[in-house]
């Protein structure tokens, strides 16, 4: 009974130890974020465009541009085409992709926890600039 109790120790050991450590998606990641880049959307969402300065205004059309051409919804989730490259040749960081990445896996946690089902329908009548209304049968025109 020793011989076995010392071998599944030794087994267990043995498998703990050479266990790879796996990134944990965008966790890891999103710690290496710089700072100014966070700074950065800090100061552009949230505030009303006649705050925002040109500059922050023109970030602001980057991003929303990229969403456009890349957003879409696919089994009920959204789904950010965009890599990071597309950020960067957009003139924006490319940090942006992280942070949109692991917003829309929180968005789609939420989508899901909360039971909405019609998302296609309200992805094409919301829109980037003026969002989206999840449980109100009216829209905007």
């Amino acid at each position: 009974m020793k011989i076995y109790l010392y071998l599944f120790c030794f087994v267990f050991i043995i498998a703990c130890n050479s266990q790879k450590r796996l990134k944990t998606s965008f966790d890891e990641l999103y710690a290496t974020i710089p700072k100014d880049t966070l700074t950065e959307l800090l100061s552009i969402s949230g505030y009303p465009d006649s705050t925002l300065t040109i500059s922050q205004l023109a970030t602001k059309e980057k991003i929303s541009k990229i969403l456009k051409e890349h957003l879409t919804v696919v089994d009920n989730q959204f789904l950010l085409l965009a890599k990071p490259k597309d950020f960067e040749k957009a003139g924006v960081s490319k940090y942006y992709f992280i942070l949109y990445q692991k917003s829309f896996n929180d968005i789609n946690r939420a989508i899901d926890s909360l039971g909405i089902k019609n998302l296609d329908e309200i992805f094409k009548n919301g829109s980037i600039e003026k969002g989206f209304t999840m449980f109100s049968s009216e829209y905007e025109n």
